[in-house]
């Protein structure tokens, strides 16, 4: 799999990058009219959402997909008449990678980086917040793995 363009999430006044897609149980759930078309092969999923958090509340504030002959749609697509969605649906964690990119995967979200912030919701609801940084050791340790490959 070619590695994946990810969402957005504001928070703390700062824009980061997810290594997760918190709409996808949503969508899972939900019938919409039409399928969703991935424009390339770096977006799988056939979108793009923007997420912000307010007073500890996961919100969807932008979104843009393609259907049909790539006829481009946004939030009311998802929630008609809704702005700003507030993400009731979600319960898990949102990954956000921190520092550099110690280990680059071509696949996914499987690239490493020196460190990672992990907020966890239930309903929308952020209940922790963890930041995990790995060790020179490990780094070099994860570094050496397939050091040799060409990717």
């Amino acid at each position: 799999m070619t590695a994946q363009v990810s969402d957005i999430l504001i928070y703390e006044n700062e824009r980061h990058h997810l290594q997760c897609e918190p709409l996808e149980s949503y969508l899972k759930e939900t019938e919409l009219p039409h399928k969703l078309v991935p424009t390339n092969s770096a977006c799988w999923r056939g979108y793009i959402a923007t997420w912000a958090i307010d007073n500890k509340k996961l919100f969807l504030i932008k979104w843009e997909a393609h259907i049909l002959d790539y006829v481009k749609v946004d939030i009311d697509y998802l929630f008609p008449g809704e702005e700003f969605v507030f993400a009731k649906w979600f319960t898990g964690k949102i990954k956000i990678p921190m520092g550099e990119c110690v280990k680059y995967v071509h696949g996914g979200y499987l690239s490493v980086y020196e460190g990672q912030k992990i907020l966890t919701f239930e309903n929308g609801i952020m209940i922790d917040e963890v930041t995990k940084w790995l060790s020179q050791e490990e780094i070099v340790k994860i570094q050496e793995v397939n050091k040799d490959l060409p990717f």
